[in-house]
């Protein structure tokens, strides 16, 4: 197998035509042409089946496209592994998932480090989603590091970010006192932070293990939206202190309040794969990690 046909076949099956998959990579039909004619060969299937205008994809090829991601992510992560790293000239790009609050609480500080250091890096830093947290640690695999609290990941190599205490955010009009209670705030609807593992965040887990329902109104992936899903409401959100703050600076009308629920603090970490420890690339950026997570309040 050829592993310079794994991007022709990743395009094809994604664009299901021919002209198109040329056009994607920069080549001529005739030759993307040829590309799929040792595809079949090699897989024994037709990969595509034309029904009208239009092709579909046979069940091995729905296999193939599901898994050409991962594959296309370790082969370039494969070919990237030097015995010598220099950050100064290095082109690299890292890639870090987190949620967005997570990312934004360490970007500044690692992107500042590293455009003083390594000029030409690139950092992407695409989203947690449920999938990525349902297959750990395999789905670290496509990744330099992830940003989750402890409990999500296990057993896998990490920096610890400082901690950081849950609050409250809600509406100043909402009638909720200064200093609440445990029932003033269980009774009011809550905006749910869905995290990925269980569909709930790590301070809504703690409040079930102690057997604490409440009444969600609101759902959703981004912390970033909460605020805007509890201003001018009844509303309770419970979000880390940091973004509490930031949400207020944006809309004052919100307030903060410490819920006297004894939640355990957001205890956030990068985590990576053990077989990256020797990586020079990566030896570089888990020291560039620690001191960002150094300089975070």
């Amino acid at each position: 197998m050829d592993y310079n046909l794994l991007k022709p076949l990743r395009a094809l099956l994604e664009e299901r035509n021919v002209t198109r998959a040329a056009a994607r990579l920069h080549m001529s039909q005739p030759v993307m042409s040829g590309h799929l004619a040792r595809l079949r060969d090699h897989y024994d299937d037709v990969l595509l089946v034309r029904r009208g205008n239009q092709h579909s994809l046979t069940p091995l090829a729905e296999r193939l496209l599901a898994a050409l991601p991962h594959v296309l992510a370790e082969t370039e992560q494969f070919f990237r592994l030097q015995s010598r790293f220099d950050p100064v000239t290095s082109s690299r790009t890292f890639t870090i998932a987190g949620v967005d609050y997570a990312v934004a609480r360490v970007a500044p500080a690692l992107s500042a480090l590293a455009s003083r250091e390594a000029p030409n890096i690139r950092f992407e830093f695409p989203p947690v989603d449920t999938r990525l947290v349902n297959r750990l640690p395999d789905s670290l695999r496509t990744l330099d590091a992830v940003i989750l609290p402890h409990g999500y990941a296990v057993d896998q190599p990490h920096i610890d970010l400082p901690l950081e205490r849950w609050v409250c955010l809600v509406d100043a009009a909402s009638g909720i006192s200064e200093f609440p209670t445990a029932d003033e705030l269980l009774t009011r609807p809550w905006v749910q932070n869905l995290a990925a593992r269980e569909d709930m965040n790590p301070a809504r887990r703690q409040l079930q293990f102690r057997g604490i329902e409440i009444s969600v109104a609101a759902v959703t992936p981004h912390f970033f939206v909460i605020p805007s899903l509890v201003v001018g409401t009844d509303r309770v959100a419970v979000v880390p202190e940091g973004l509490a703050s930031m949400a207020v600076a944006m809309l004052p009308r919100l307030r903060v309040v410490v819920p006297p629920l004894d939640l355990a603090p957001v205890h956030d970490a990068f985590w990576w794969l053990p077989d990256r420890e020797h990586d020079a690339e990566h030896i570089w950026l888990r020291e560039l990690l620690a001191r960002a997570a150094a300089e975070i309040i």
